[in-house]
């Protein structure tokens, strides 16, 4: 793998270089808090599922297939989640908590600083403008980004192909010289390989079985480090 190759490198966000887990989790207690639902491991547990779910994760990323918030199949979806409360106001709770929490991950300030030096950086992230903005606020990242597209500001999201592609454009590169990293297997590596651009595959558990082409696997974001330094030793 040779970065020099790059004049740009296209980051997802959640789960790549902010820690969603920590945010969702986050998020959920702040639903538990304001609705005063029972505190237990068991109903941060059903909470967090439900969250990482397709209902919710189809309308975090403004899919055109998200079920409407106010619609009687979304109170069903819920129901059936086992979850009485008003679909809208429990969204709006989850982004509110959402919004609120933007750590990054490991070593990857580090690795922005550096990488910035040599090319343009952008992320590349499905969920709601003002929510991800705010997270990348508090995250202390902004300053090395060059470029953010977010799939609701732009109707588009992965493993649409197209949100990359508008990535690129703001990023004057090409599809030989853009390199893409991302941790899910089905938006990421998707939208990767649709487009055409080189895919970095991170996946802290070490599962790498999720088929694809990748022209890397690493355990953390920030050890692409490793390969930088190899290049410049």
């Amino acid at each position: 793998m040779n970065f020099s190759e790059y004049t740009a490198v296209l980051f997802d966000l959640d789960g790549t270089l902010i820690d969603y887990a920590g945010a969702q989790k986050h998020a959920a207690q702040h639903i538990i808090d304001i609705l005063k639902l029972e505190e237990s491991p068991d109903t941060l547990e059903k909470i967090h599922e439900f969250l990482d779910g397709k209902v919710i994760q189809d309308i975090e990323a403004c899919k055109p297939s998200a079920i409407e918030p106010g619609s009687i199949e979304m109170r069903q979806a819920f129901r059936k989640a086992g979850f009485n409360a008003d679909p809208a106001e429990f969204i709006k709770l989850y982004f509110e908590g959402l919004e609120e929490h933007g750590e990054p991950l490991p070593g990857v300030i580090g690795l922005l600083e550096h990488l910035h030096e040599k090319c343009t950086i952008g992320i590349v992230s499905n969920g709601p403008g003002s929510v991800q903005r705010k997270r990348l606020q508090k995250s202390g990242l902004m300053e090395y980004l060059d470029l953010i597209v977010l799939s609701c500001e732009v109707k588009s999201a992965k493993p649409d192909p197209e949100i990359l592609r508008y990535a690129m454009k703001l990023a004057c590169s090409k599809t030989f010289d853009t390199l893409f990293v991302g941790d899910s297997a089905g938006s990421d590596m998707g939208a990767a390989n649709a487009a055409g651009v080189d895919f970095v595959f991170v996946q802290p558990d070490g599962n790498f079985s999720a088929p694809g082409p990748r022209i890397l696997e690493i355990r953390k974001t920030a050890d692409l480090m490793k390969w930088l330094k190899m290049e410049t030793s």
